[in-house]
């Protein structure tokens, strides 16, 4: 049994530890949902219990203050990140442009990329120049991305043809990333997971030419994932 296995009906009747682990769940995820609705400065105490259904009381003994609350919020946020593309390269193939492809895909898999999630990175990272809890919240994660991302490029260059240096196209196919996760928060309605998928696969044909067949097939692969 896990946190997500108790509700309020059967609330009262889980252990304390369950109990506990609902409620802190409970109140991140109100968090998430006032810093969508309100950003950072004007998420309070308030709007986040009476979201999560709960008393200020009840949130103060669980998270003791708002900075506490924010702070695990993003860690809550950056490990999904986290532990989501490292599921995925667990699961490629030890082929380097397979395990390249899947970590691309896990970018823009539905748990990750929504324009809400995406909404309170951008809030978070707003602030992190003027408060470095969340500059080492956000970027210890990120740095893991980007060093993962690097190596695979540095091990494509070793066994096939490549347009750009492994450092250069690693920082492209992420900046491209980046700036599909943007478009998705300030872009028009409409946002397609599966076309940007396939336009950031786009570009790492262009970089590796010779695995245009595999990666044309990786892509074709990848439409189960849903708008």
């Amino acid at each position: 049994m896990n946190a997500l296995s108790v509700t309020e009906k059967n609330f009262h009747n889980r252990s304390r530890v369950r109990q506990s682990q609902f409620r802190k769940q409970q109140l991140i995820e109100a968090t998430i949902d006032c810093i969508d609705k309100l950003g950072l400065s004007q998420t309070t105490l308030a709007h986040i219990s009476k979201r999560a259904g709960v008393s200020q009381g009840n949130l103060i003994f669980h998270f003791r203050s708002k900075d506490l609350l924010l702070q695990q919020a993003l860690r809550h946020l950056s490990e999904e990140y986290l532990n989501n593309w490292k599921s995925a390269l667990n699961k490629a193939k030890n082929n380097p442009i397979e395990r390249l492809c899947a970590l691309v895909t896990a970018s823009f898999e539905p748990a990750i990329c929504t324009r809400k999630k995406i909404s309170v990175w951008y809030a978070f990272w707003g602030e992190a120049r003027s408060r470095p809890v969340y500059m080492s919240l956000c970027g210890d994660h990120d740095q893991a991305f980007s060093g993962a991302l690097r190596n695979l490029c540095h091990d494509l260059g070793k066994v096939t043809n490549a347009t750009l240096s492994a450092d250069s196209a690693s920082i492209t196919i992420e900046a491209m990333i980046d700036g599909l996760w943007q478009n998705f928060l300030i872009g028009p309605a409409g946002f397609n997971r599966q076309q940007a998928i396939q336009e950031i696969l786009q570009l790492v044909s262009i970089i590796y030419p010779d695995e245009s067949k595999s990666i044309q097939q990786l892509a074709n692969n990848s439409r189960g994932i849903t708008r």
